[in-house]
């Protein structure tokens, strides 16, 4: 399956500025999961995503030139899909995937759901 509209996307990625400092690295370890087109991940980035598959791998730049005129550096991502599936219903009314965790002192019957995730955090004033 290929990442398009209302797909649930796992990625491993690393983000980091123009001169080399890293602001955020999960290569190394566990995915995190987004649902593509619904806004939660920056926009350029997702456009560059479509039509990539599991295992597949890619290197995406950001920069002042291209009309990212709020950053203050020009940033790159290097991206692996983990995996690519289709979404449920409700996880696209919700607008994010959601998987059911267990957590210790959740409540009573210890199911939780995931919290969005939004990879734009790292970019400051670009975060939504």
């Amino acid at each position: 399956m290929q990442i398009a509209a209302n797909t649930v996307v796992s990625i491993r990625y690393k983000m980091q500025k123009s001169k080399g400092e890293i602001l955020e690295n999960i290569l190394e370890g566990s995915p995190v999961e987004y649902l593509h087109g619904a806004g939660n991940i920056l926009p350029a980035l997702e456009a560059d995503l479509v039509g990539l598959g599991a295992e597949d791998t890619k290197q995406v730049y950001l920069s002042r030139d291209a009309g990212f005129t709020e950053m203050d550096d020009d940033f790159s991502f290097d991206v692996v899909i983990d995996a690519v599936r289709e979404a449920t219903e409700e996880e696209i009314t919700n607008g994010y995937p959601h998987e059911e965790i267990e957590i210790e002192d959740c409540g009573p019957d210890c199911h939780c759901q995931q919290k969005p995730f939004r990879i734009s955090q790292s970019l400051g004033q670009m975060s939504s």
